[in-house]
């Protein structure tokens, strides 16, 4: 009787320590955020570049963004895309994406040719704003949003 308790306990404990652990990977999920960001700023288009790291236990994808210029008149959104640097019979072309995902512990650098090819691209009067804010929205339902002035580094942080 005393063996049947005991392997009772420990089956008990298995399954409280096993739904203790999937509540731990759900409840985190994925934790993306952005580092080391820069921009390169054109005539009516700009490239946003960054790494997306994601130290959550779940893979997690942007899969929208949303990028307002600011200036001294004030907010404005521009048409923002994801893309995607690519060689096609030795030339080098953008193409728009959908998504951008990031596996679990993992990072994505999102540095145009200089990276795995995707960054984001900018449209619109781009040269006359002196920063942006962009948002990144996650498949997960997180966005990360944070700032970027040409030539630099932005401020980033995350909802």
């Amino acid at each position: 009787m005393q063996y049947v308790l005991r392997v009772l306990y420990l089956g008990v404990a298995a399954v409280v320590a096993a739904a203790a652990v999937i509540a731990l990977v759900f409840g985190v999920g994925s934790l993306p955020e952005v580092s080391d960001i820069s921009m390169r700023k054109g005539t009516n288009s700009a490239g946003i570049f960054f790494d997306l790291h994601n130290r959550g236990f779940l893979p997690d994808c942007v899969v929208d963004v949303e990028v307002l210029g600011e200036a001294h008149m004030g907010e404005q959104a521009l048409r923002a895309e994801l893309h995607r640097t690519v060689m096609e019979d030795n030339v080098m072309r953008m193409v728009k994406v959908d998504k951008v995902c990031v596996p679990p512990f993992s990072t994505v650098k999102l540095r145009g040719a200089e990276g795995e090819g995707y960054h984001i691209m900018v449209f619109g009067e781009v040269e006359h704003f002196d920063s942006f804010h962009v948002h990144l929205k996650m498949e997960s339902g997180k966005v990360i949003h944070f700032d970027v002035q040409p030539l630099g580094t932005g401020y980033q942080h995350s909802h």
